[in-house]
């Protein structure tokens, strides 16, 4: 008997066959690593039209972003009745990756994340709303565990509103009818708007 992951009289790995015989399709965008206890986590929210823009052909954007920035990106499954795909980043807390055309340390899922997220923005052509300086609004949606999200809001909501007042995004945790079908149970929607296509130096990572 040929268990999972080990390989059959052929040669090739029994997980690789569908049950009616056939190769199965991996995810070229897929990282099967799962986070540890301590890693920086984030779960950021991209419609499936656009998830080509982070995977690439063949895989080759996903794997050039992990190889300039060293973090793990999990790019989600399709969920059937939803227009969402999950983008999971994740590595060490420790802060080793330097924010091009800055002196700023962050961890290598943050510089992930500022990538992901300026491509995505970068492609998303024009915008609804712009500011006096012209500039466009961009909207970043993540999911965030419900016992994490108190440490982004504050007793009182103190924090969030110093993150809104540091960085002049508007920051909501969005209700429950709000959250896309590839959500779990326990999730929240944290929805980010800034005038800039840079993602704002906001502290959300989830440690789980």
């Amino acid at each position: 008997m040929v268990g999972p992951g080990h390989r059959n009289s052929h040669g090739k790995r029994q997980s690789d066959y569908a049950e009616n015989g056939g190769v199965k399709r991996r995810n070229p965008g897929d990282d099967t690593y799962a986070p540890g206890p301590d890693d920086t986590v984030y779960r950021y929210l991209c419609t499936s039209r656009k998830i080509g823009s982070i995977i690439g052909r063949g895989g080759e954007i996903a794997k050039q972003l992990r190889s300039d920035t060293q973090a793990k990106i999990r790019i989600g499954e399709s969920v059937p009745n939803c227009d969402d795909r999950v983008i999971t980043i994740f590595s060490s807390s420790r802060e080793t990756n330097t924010i091009e055309d800055t002196e700023d340390k962050v961890c290598a899922a943050q510089d992930a994340l500022f990538r992901v997220h300026e491509k995505l923005a970068t492609d998303d052509g024009p915008v609804n709303e712009e500011n006096e300086e012209g500039l466009g609004q961009v909207t970043v949606r993540l999911l965030v565990p419900s016992d994490q999200i108190g440490c982004i809001i504050g007793k009182g909501g103190h924090i969030i509103q110093g993150i809104r007042s540091d960085t002049g995004s508007q920051i909501r945790v969005l209700s429950n009818e709000h959250l896309p079908a590839c959500a779990t149970s326990g999730d929240e929607l944290l929805l980010v708007s800034h005038f800039s296509l840079l993602f704002p130096a906001i502290n959300v990572q989830v440690y789980y």
